[in-house]
């Protein structure tokens, strides 16, 4: 994960060169029963567990996931989205499925650390 050294209004460093406190990449699948690879993803944090984490899938598309207050709340969902949001937390990492979507983000991504 990549953090930047330029402030913030929130006091969170940015990522040189984008709207990102941090950026770097994390496990996804896209659909059921495809294997697991990296995707990119930037996150913009709000504090106390609150923010957007935006994930560049493997087509170009992008998809951002919402937080507040150390949980993951819902996504920018579109009419062409089939599938229920669920997101589940394991020790320190956030599993969310959007339908056949799968996302493993590490709690340190929406916190910093």
């Amino acid at each position: 994960m990549s953090s930047g050294n330029s402030g913030s209004a929130g006091g969170d460093a940015m990522v040189s060169g984008t709207d990102y406190n941090a950026t770097g990449m994390v496990p996804c699948s896209m659909g059921s029963g495809q294997p697991t690879t990296n995707c990119n993803f930037g996150v913009k944090r709000e504090g106390n567990g609150s923010g957007m984490v935006t994930i560049t899938k493997s087509d170009g598309r992008t998809r951002t996931i919402y937080f507040e207050n150390g949980r993951a709340t819902g996504y920018d969902q579109s009419q062409a989205d089939r599938g229920a949001f669920r997101a589940s937390k394991e020790s320190d990492l956030y599993i969310i499925r959007i339908g056949d979507e799968r996302y493993e983000i590490p709690e340190a991504v929406i916190n910093g650390g």
